[in-house]
């Protein structure tokens, strides 16, 4: 245990009570029904659903492995992170994904399958491997949250790894269930200012160590720069680097181009949301919010190179950074607390969207007359189910976190990333297309899974591998089956009005939308990456890159926000 005080334990208990209570309180407004449990009514306010989403992108498990990166590839530690922890599918939903969701006006991504695919054989299939993906990749962040944090709590509690995980996962677990999308995102709310007060004060701790001694002292100095390189030995693996960052923003732009976002509880947000600015405010708030997490881990990294640490092992910095003089009794616990906040965000999100997975796509699915009283005790015990099985996972992962992550996002979401983009931009694409993509593409997943070290293929050729097999699975699908039917895709095109390969007299009443979607994509892409590089730099005391960065990013949020009402 590292430097904990009675007033730090005491701030720690009274944030994991805090939660339950919360639970409790909400939990008569989430039970009148499902839509109330996992939308809301659709009445949850833009900036709780913006708030929200940024407190759910946060964990301790994703803070200790970009601690990591930073540490030993400096800024590039941020591009590399493009791959995922820089959540590039938000800048799609913000150009105009979100008010895609927003227009489909159902509950789930899987149920969305029988709106655009119909309600025959090839609908149900669609939507029966949409939420079995989903669960894959909900259980699957689940044991990544769960093994990461059982590591960081451990570090501050008289308890072992697995202790600890089983605790986090019941407090998760019980005001969830209680409470429903109305305590996630209330919560979230509340741990979103957490998590703020928490980055600043270690952003500014990071910003007075800066000095040139400092900057020599960090094994990553060298790529201390706003512009990546294309290739440099030194990077060892990743020295083709150009090549490797090309691949890790097509992957992240490609998740958000399929709607999903690379988790289950993305899109959830946007469901959720009363209408389309709704849906634009909160992905530019969702945005700004995030960005308090990377002048937070790289506080952290410059503490752990001021006080010499981190040679070792850097998924240790964390907690040995936390124990240390930088942080006093009080502001310890806070820290703590807000660390487990992210922690806690990420879960609760990760858990109520499963849910809504197994009862409205699988119950249903094999069920419809399941009252929604039924689907309200399925949602506890199917919130009770993932839970349990991620968790029996989680104890069993003996590797580093940073590993885990890599499976995750390298093996795992490229498996679904094609049939998922397909089904919004291809009208001849259909249900069976879809269901044979997700069954190629994790085949090929798997397989590379079991072998993939014999292989020694490294992230690009894993990645374009799966992604090619799937797409192949996808063209052979939908090749050999029937159509959907024309008035199954008329419907959802004039409701959704998406562009890409449709009927080109559908497209022509909405050709300026189409226009001014992809210029806001552009725009969006670039306003979020510097958002996020802007507060670093400024750590770093790039003063001159920072002015620079400063006018553009004004430039772009001003002609963000007079076009925010544009449809």
């Amino acid at each position: 245990m590292w430097g904990m005080t009675p007033i730090d334990y005491t701030i720690v208990g009274a944030y994991l009570l805090g939660l339950l209570i919360a639970g409790a309180v909400l939990a008569r407004r989430a039970g009148k029904g499902t839509e109330a449990y996992f939308l809301g009514e659709n009445r949850m306010p833009w900036w709780a659903l913006g708030a929200s989403g940024m407190s759910s992108n946060l964990d301790a498990a994703g803070t200790m492995t970009i601690i990591t990166l930073i540490y030993v590839f400096g800024l590039h530690g941020f591009f590399i992170e493009m791959r995922g922890g820089v959540v590039l599918p938000i800048a799609v939903f913000l150009a105009f994904m979100g008010k895609w969701h927003q227009r489909s006006a159902v509950m789930t991504t899987a149920e969305w399958m029988e709106f655009r695919f119909g309600a025959g054989a090839a609908g149900k299939a669609a939507r029966g491997l949409a939420a079995l993906t989903y669960l894959v990749i909900t259980i699957g962040m689940v044991v990544f949250f769960l093994a990461a944090a059982g590591k960081f709590v451990s570090a501050f509690l008289p308890f072992d790894e697995q202790t600890c995980a089983i605790a986090m996962a019941t407090v998760a677990l019980l005001y969830t269930m209680a409470s429903g999308i109305y305590g996630v995102v209330w919560t979230d709310v509340i741990q979103a200012v957490l998590i703020a007060g928490a980055a600043i004060y270690v952003a500014v701790q990071g910003w007075s160590l800066v000095n040139p001694e400092l900057l020599a002292a960090w094994p990553g100095s060298q790529w201390n720069t706003a512009i990546p390189v294309f290739y440099d030995k030194a990077l060892g693996a990743y020295e083709w680097f150009g090549i490797f960052l090309l691949a890790w923003v097509g992957k992240g732009l490609l998740e958000g181009l399929g709607g999903s976002g690379g988790s289950a509880y993305m899109a959830q947000r946007y469901y959720a949301a009363a209408d389309e600015v709704s849906c634009r405010k909160l992905s530019m708030l969702w945005t700004v919010l995030f960005a308090f997490r990377w002048p937070m881990v790289l506080g952290f990294t410059l503490i752990a190179i001021h006080l010499g640490i981190g040679t070792e092992d850097a998924e240790t910095i964390l907690p040995q950074v936390l124990g240390s003089e930088f942080f006093p009794p009080g502001m310890r616990g806070l820290v703590i607390a807000a660390i487990l906040a992210a922690s806690m965000s990420t879960f609760d999100s990760t858990i109520n969207a499963g849910a809504s997975y197994l009862v409205k796509d699988v119950l249903c699915l094999l069920r419809p007359s399941t009252s929604d009283r039924a689907q309200m005790l399925a949602s506890y015990l199917a919130s009770a189910l993932i839970v349990v099985v991620g968790l029996v996972l989680a104890l069993s992962v003996t590797g580093s976190i940073l590993e885990v992550w890599v499976i995750i996002v390298i093996q795992l979401f490229p498996a679904f990333l094609v049939p998922f983009a397909l089904r919004w931009f291809w009208g001849r694409f259909n249900g069976f297309g879809f269901s044979v993509g997700i069954v190629f593409g994790f085949a090929a997943s798997t397989t590379l899974w079991i072998f993939g070290e014999r292989l020694g293929w490294n992230e690009v050729v894993t990645l374009l591998s799966i992604i090619g097999v799937s797409l192949l699975g996808c063209l052979l699908g939908t090749s050999v089956t029937t159509p959907t039917p024309d008035e199954v895709k008329r419907k959802f095109y004039d409701q959704v009005h998406p562009f890409g390969w449709w009927p080109k007299d559908w497209k022509v009443p909405h050709r300026e939308e189409h226009r001014r979607d992809g210029v806001r994509l552009v725009v969006a892409v670039i306003w979020q990456t510097v958002t996020f590089l802007l507060p670093m730099l400024l750590v770093l005391r790039q003063y001159a890159v920072v002015g620079g960065l400063l006018v553009l990013w004004l430039a772009l949020s001003t002609w963000m926000l007079l076009n925010l009402r544009k449809v």
